[in-house]
């Protein structure tokens, strides 16, 4: 690996390991590894997952999760100007220009805690948003046990930063909800984090700032934002929560603010009028719109919802 920095975790930045150091502020990404999700495949139901980045490339992966802001990582602050769409970053995606990022005031660059950027978009995103997790997690069998989905990009040259990769899924569950001690890479994870361990599948280089989901009520939930795991990702791995604790500090608050003028947006309150068809428009109406009523939710995955049509990457035509 060709980082400048000594580290002793490995950040799992989109184009490559998004490291920012102790007293840093707003420094690139260094462009460092190929690798993509480990023991996933190519992913087309989650139009949502967006790369996030600048000149015309991305470097860490997002989540659309209101019309017009994405969640990311914290370590990826810094020089973010477009978001990308599509299952494939390398076919001229779609992208939105970024108007302004917001970098949660907890995070800390050594232990990664409150690792969370949101990002507000200058127009409104051209995919319908993924719904939050606006409950508690803990460690029990609701969190512990079922599977988890997790999404993210990789590129065909990480160090170049050309070429753009496959939008790519795993589906595994989680070992335990912060705090904790998990052993492993982190030692320790405080209560901003969760942490896995599943031999032969992981997130990797190209993954930082992609979702965890998990389904609740038929529905797939933002959970979590992929934070850092071992070198070389074959051992284990640490998501920043996103669950109702950080939303009703920070993601809420800026949400409101970024779209204050948006009835639609993400608020915890279904606004009947927002959805008419033939997308979903306000995330918290998912649930409300899983069966055959005009409207295709995306996130209604159990049992998917018959609106939205087989293979349909979920992006407006």
């Amino acid at each position: 690996m060709k980082n400048a920095i000594p580290i002793a975790i490995v950040c799992l930045g989109g184009l490559g390991c998004a490291v920012t150091p102790a007293g840093g502020e707003g420094e690139q990404p260094l462009l460092t590894s190929r690798q993509r999700i480990v023991g996933g495949a190519v992913d087309t139901a989650h139009a949502y997952v967006v790369g996030v980045g600048n000149r015309g490339r991305a470097y860490c992966s997002g989540t659309v999760i209101s019309r017009r802001t994405v969640i990311t990582a914290g370590h990826c602050y810094g020089g973010l100007t477009r978001v990308f769409f599509g299952t494939n970053l390398g076919r001229r995606s779609a992208s939105v220009q970024v108007e302004t990022s917001r970098r949660h005031p907890g995070y800390d660059p050594g232990t990664l805690q409150n690792d969370l950027t949101l990002l507000k978009l200058e127009s409104d995103a051209p995919v319908q948003p993924a719904p939050l997790l606006r409950e508690s997690m803990g460690n029990n069998g609701w969190y512990i046990g079922p599977d988890y989905t997790f999404v993210g990009y990789g590129v065909s040259d990480g160090v170049a930063g050309t070429g753009f990769g496959m939008r790519r899924a795993v589906t595994f569950p989680i070992l335990a909800i912060g705090p904790a001690q998990v052993g492993g890479t982190p030692g320790t994870i405080d209560a901003t984090q969760f942490y896995y361990q599943v031999p032969a599948m992981n997130t990797c280089a190209g993954d930082s700032g992609g979702p965890a989901f998990l389904v609740r009520r038929g529905v797939e939930r933002h959970a979590g934002v992929t934070s850092f795991g071992d070198d070389p990702c074959t051992l284990d791995g640490v998501q920043a929560r996103t669950d109702y604790d950080q939303i009703s500090r920070f993601i809420q608050p800026t949400i409101d603010e970024f779209e204050a003028d948006n009835p639609c947006r993400a608020d915890g309150f279904c606004e009947p009028s927002c959805d008419v068809g033939p997308n979903l428009v306000d995330p918290d109406c998912a649930d409300r719109h899983c069966g055959a009523d005009g409207v295709c939710a995306l996130a209604c995955v159990s049992p998917p919802d018959p609106d939205c049509a087989s293979g349909d990457d979920g992006a407006e035509q």
